[in-house]
């Protein structure tokens, strides 16, 4: 069974955490949701509050197929974190599934795994991010890179993510299935 981990942090964008969390469990993916707070619970942008699987400091050292950064303003404090930074890093070495969307593809520049890589993000993070940005996508696939524009393209950028890591069959089925 594939595995993915997805990552929340205080003021993470729900849209961007739940849709993947979502969509990958349809496909039969095995997700770990991972937060950076001292406590499974944490707090969304919108007040929505998550309630993790494990505290990420539980899950810095194990490997999964996929790891997904969810973005929101709560992007900014976690995007220098040395621990999410190796833990990414470690992914993007291994060939893994490295996966962001908004903001969060700072986070992913900041671990270098987009060296040699297209993004896609945010528009407020364009300026930080130009070097590698490929304007007029919503999702953007780069060797085992996956990124995103923001909350209004989370299940577009979920559903490539099982595609990436299972199938387009399977991808499109989930999307059939849910009306997309």
């Amino acid at each position: 069974m594939k595995s993915a981990a997805v990552i929340i942090f205080e003021n993470f964008e729900e849209i961007e955490a739940t849709a993947p969390i979502d969509i990958l469990r349809r496909a039969g993916i095995s997700v770990c949701v991972a937060t950076m707070n001292g406590e499974l619970e944490t707090a969304g942008r919108s007040g929505i509050k998550l309630v993790a699987d494990k505290l990420f400091s539980e899950i810095k050292n194990d490997t999964f197929d996929a790891v997904i950064i969810s973005g929101g303003p709560g992007t900014a404090n976690v995007s220098l974190n040395k621990d999410l930074l190796d833990f990414i890093k470690k992914h993007d070495l291994a060939n893994r599934i490295v996966a962001a969307i908004c903001a969060a593809p700072t986070v992913l520049k900041n671990a270098g795994a987009l060296v040699g890589k297209t993004c896609a993000c945010h528009t407020s993070k364009e300026a930080e991010l130009s070097e590698h940005l490929e304007k007029g996508k919503d999702v953007v696939s780069s060797k085992n890179a996956i990124t995103s524009r923001g909350a209004g393209t989370a299940i577009q950028f979920s559903l490539e993510i099982v595609k990436t890591l299972l199938s387009e069959k399977i991808a499109k089925d989930i999307a059939n299935s849910i009306c997309f």
